[in-house]
């Protein structure tokens, strides 16, 4: 009887494992849907600003690069005014 108890066990369990793997695909299944819908919606809004989803790195990249030839121009601009500062700064400490 203690051998069929046991078998009787190890069923229970099985079946509670069997339920517990259910209910973990379930919630898999939800979060992968929530993230599909997430993935859309963010492809949708970058669609939005004219860019290819499938372009993205592409584009991010480009702006990158618009970005620090900005920033080098900015700079560019920037220096000769700095070297009058910088020459008016020599001045002063030299009176």
């Amino acid at each position: 009887m203690s051998v069929q108890l046991s078998s009787e066990q190890k069923i229970a369990q099985l079946k509670k494992r069997v339920e517990e793997a259910k209910a973990a695909r379930a919630a898999a299944l939800a979060r992968k849907e929530m993230a599909e819908r997430r993935l859309a919606e963010i492809e949708a809004r970058v669609r939005e600003m004219g860019v290819d989803p499938q372009a993205i790195e592409s584009e991010i990249s480009r702006l990158e690069r618009e970005i620090e030839e900005k920033v080098w121009r900015a700079e560019e601009l920037l220096r000769p005014f700095e070297e009058l500062l910088s020459q008016q700064q020599s001045g002063l400490q030299q009176q």
